[in-house]
């Protein structure tokens, strides 16, 4: 297992250890208290745009929003993925892998010029596509400037 898969699962296992024994008392433990969390992202740059999956399954497309915050030339995606409501029959938890709630998490661009009014996003099989076109390079003449002296 690479470190940082490591290095996460013990971050995940101790923000889950914050209160067992309250949630086991309320009968189904949750994944997730009032807490937000962070989807997996993958930045691509290409050459005429970047590209930021977002990994989002069971999250709806009117649930999420996306902003681009140019102090920080990074892009912002909130959201929300609904607990699946409660089954009529009591039933056990022996595994809670699965985080539901509100989600934000802010993804650093590569510095490169970026067309922000052109953003586009599509969900297509729990992923959330983003297409952030680069602009195009301002080509600069030389002009000759004569000076008097």
């Amino acid at each position: 297992m690479p470190r940082r898969d490591v290095e996460e699962w013990f971050i995940q296992i101790g923000r889950g250890m914050a209160s067992p024994a309250q949630e086991l008392a309320q009968g189904r433990p949750r994944a997730v208290g009032t807490r937000s969390w962070e989807p997996r992202v993958d930045v691509y740059e290409e050459e005429s745009r970047i590209l930021v999956r977002v990994e989002i399954a069971g999250v709806r497309a009117e649930d999420i929003s996306l902003h681009f915050v140019p102090e920080r030339h990074a892009l912002v995606v909130r959201g929300v993925r609904p607990e699946p409501g409660p089954d009529g029959d009591k039933r056990a938890a022996h595994q809670l892998e699965i985080m539901y709630g509100e989600f934000a998490r802010e993804v650093p661009l590569p510095v490169v010029s970026i067309d922000a009014r052109s953003i586009r996003a599509q969900v297509r099989n729990g992923m959330l596509m983003v297409s952030i076109p680069k602009l195009d390079r301002v080509i600069v003449t030389r002009t000759t400037v004569t000076q008097e002296f």
